[in-house]
């Protein structure tokens, strides 16, 4: 049996909200709920953004790899 889950996957806890926002209908949610999900996504939004500009600019990527580009030498 194989298990298409990659271990990184099971920690993340991001892949948890992500699920539960898509599980969400807002069309059932009051007008109170629906605000309060509004305030709580938009300060999501500008965290994550704040976070994400952060480390493109100090090159804190994390998972990412930063391959040079083919045909590029340093040594030039």
């Amino acid at each position: 049996m194989t298990n298409s889950t990659r271990e990184t996957d099971i920690h993340d806890l991001s892949l948890s909200v992500i699920h539960a926002l898509a599980m969400v209908d807002v069309k059932v949610l009051s007008y109170m709920q629906l605000r309060r999900l509004y305030a709580a996504l938009t300060h999501a939004r500008e965290d994550v953004e704040q976070e994400t500009l952060r480390r493109t600019d100090g090159g804190l990527s994390g998972d990412t790899v930063n391959l040079p580009r083919p045909g590029f030498d340093k040594r030039t």
